[in-house]
């Protein structure tokens, strides 16, 4: 029988005043304050055959440079392979730009820069405060959030409200104690947006995340971790309100969260630590035709020079910008001919004990890839956490394509320059599965 060991970190990333935040276009400055702290925990553990670490992160997600490197060097310092290393954001949408999105904030290389050394450093730490540990999981039934993809009475698709579609109504928790029963980390993950605050805050916050976690740690007396689940199409709710909502859902998810771990019954009697990742090729839509996207580049040039004759602020002028960027680059690709080209994308398995299991996938995923691969998975618990390991837009189910709507037809504008392919929801769908059942296989040989 394997013997754990786990230890915890948490450092503080509050970015400074004056740094641009991201997850809205269009906000008129760059924050004026700080309202919450944000932060990186980190969970590690060892149970004599593998080491693994889980980092997350109060943050809209991870450009793939700081990924790579924080890795690499954990992997050189401290010796624990990439593979092992999971780096999840809560995509709160009022925390600093660290992963580029067009016309939505600018990267500060200064902050950034520090941000991976702290990463790094929290890794470290969570590693030099090893101890025997035990681990157990729950799931217990909430929601904070709504299907976001509202069908108007023009047909047309928008962002609003659809009580009727998919959300995953339930928190997931893993509860990690030491040898005298005593809490140590409260790992917790929902699938709802962060952005109860909306795009007109200017204020630094975890948002809702983060009241859930500060009120499991005062009651559990130890490091809660928050998980981002697959909220593509999923927002809370409500929307665009204030801080005191926020607390509000915050304490909704925390206050069954508690129930949850409390619940849990903590061992190390079947713990097998194992990690696997792949990084899989996703088909991506082919470029307009040039003729179109030789229009496409005039009209949003025109649209920014008009933005600045109009004396409009700066973040309407870096949507501008960001809009004329993304024609210029489909202009390039449409002129150079290239087709069937294709994107990384990176889904990472976790397994913690011969039932339970974590499954990671950099994208903004739609809800019902976590509630199908929850179901199908051979694990009796799965969670499953999305704007992990990076994030390459947003990733619909195969059958919104023919719907339409903004995460299909205008989000990937900011994320880079092509659209997926329909197909890319069965190639997820079967390779995330096939990592699972293969993961479950090797451990009964």
């Amino acid at each position: 029988m394997a013997k754990l060991y786990a230890g915890v970190s948490a450092v503080n990333i509050t970015p400074p005043v004056g740094i641009d935040l991201t997850g809205f276009a269009g906000r008129p400055s760059p924050a004026i304050g700080i309202h919450d702290d944000l932060y990186a925990k980190c969970l590690v553990m060892d149970d004599g055959t593998e080491k693994i670490g889980i980092l997350t992160m109060d943050l809209l997600g991870l450009d793939s440079d700081i990924v790579e490197r924080v890795r690499e060097e954990v992997e050189d310092k401290l010796g624990v392979p990439s593979r092992c290393l999971m780096l999840s954001t809560s995509h709160t949408h009022s925390g600093p730009a660290t992963i580029s999105l067009r016309g939505l904030g600018k990267r500060d290389e200064v902050y950034v820069e520090e941000l991976t050394r702290k990463l790094i450093g929290a890794v470290k730490m969570a590693f030099d405060s090893v101890r025997p540990a035990k681990v157990g999981f729950g799931t217990g039934q909430v929601q904070i959030g709504i299907n976001r993809r509202q069908r108007l009475k023009t047909g047309a698709m928008a962002i609003g409200q659809n009580p009727s579609g998919p959300v995953a109504p339930y928190v997931d928790v893993m509860r990690v104690d030491d040898e005298s029963g005593r809490p140590m980390a409260v790992l917790f993950s929902h699938a709802a947006h962060p952005v109860v605050l909306g795009g007109k805050n200017l204020l630094v916050s975890a948002d809702y995340p983060g009241y859930a976690m500060r009120l499991v740690e005062r009651i559990e007396g130890c490091v809660a971790m928050f998980a981002q689940g697959c909220c593509g199409d999923v927002n809370s709710n409500p929307v665009g309100r204030t801080f005191e909502d926020a607390r509000r859902l915050g304490t909704i998810l925390g206050g069954h969260t508690i129930g949850v771990a409390e619940s849990i019954r903590c061992s190390d009697d079947d713990v097998r630590l194992k990690a696997i990742s792949r990084k899989i090729e996703l088909p991506l839509q082919d470029p307009l035709p040039p003729e179109e996207t030789s229009r496409l580049v005039i009209e949003y040039r025109e649209r920014l020079e008009e933005a600045k004759r109009r004396g409009e602020h700066r973040g309407q002028i870096y949507l501008h910008e960001g809009m004329l960027g993304w024609a210029e680059d489909m202009d390039k690709l449409a002129s150079s001919g290239k087709t069937g080209l294709t994107k990384g994308f990176e889904i990472q398995a976790i397994r913690i004990t011969e039932r339970a299991v974590i499954l990671g996938m950099a994208g903004e995923v739609f809800v019902d890839y976590q509630i199908d691969l929850k179901r199908r998975s051979p694990y009796e618990m799965t969670m499953v956490f999305a704007y992990t390991n990076g994030c390459i837009g947003y990733v619909p189910t195969a059958d919104a394509y023919p719907e339409g709507g903004y995460e299909v037809d205008m989000a990937y504008k900011y994320y880079g320059t092509l659209m997926l392919k329909p197909e890319s929801d069965g190639i997820i769908r079967d390779e995330a599965l096939k990592m699972l059942r293969e993961m479950r296989e090797e451990s009964h040989l």
